[in-house]
């Protein structure tokens, strides 16, 4: 009888351990947050006028982080604004240069976050629609 015991306390705990390393290494769940209307600017490097019309999201880490990045929406997107002005309309127009400047506005961003808030949770920039002109 002691041995049912014992053998159910061991399988008991077992089950509980593994519970909570269960929960432990549960996934986060990311949400992405919309930067509004899409942005339009110019482009220089040429001697027409270009315009590029871009709209973004950003990928936080969770939901929680949402709240953070609305309260600084216009600041994302000046500083967006401001990185992409700088771009010639030659380079825009090419895949591997977009992600380039992808990758630069992530960096920007995310750097920008941590000062303003002290939070790391933004984890992407994305480009959902991009219009040279």
């Amino acid at each position: 009888m002691q041995k049912l015991i014992l053998y159910t306390i061991i399988l008991m705990l077992g089950f509980t351990q593994a519970r909570a390393a269960e929960d432990e290494s549960a996934p986060t769940t990311s949400a992405y947050v919309s930067l509004g209307d899409p942005m339009v600017l110019n482009l220089s490097g040429t001697k027409r006028l270009t315009f590029l019309q871009i709209s973004a999201d950003v990928l936080v880490s969770d939901a929680d982080a949402e709240e953070t990045i609305k309260i600084h929406v216009p600041a994302i997107r000046h500083s967006l604004i401001m990185l992409l002005s700088e771009q010639k309309a030659s380079d825009i127009k090419t895949p591997a240069k977009r992600e380039e400047i992808r990758q630069q506005a992530t960096a920007q961003v995310q750097s920008m976050i941590v000062a303003l808030s002290g939070s790391t949770d933004v984890s992407d920039i994305l480009f959902s629609s991009i219009l040279v002109q």
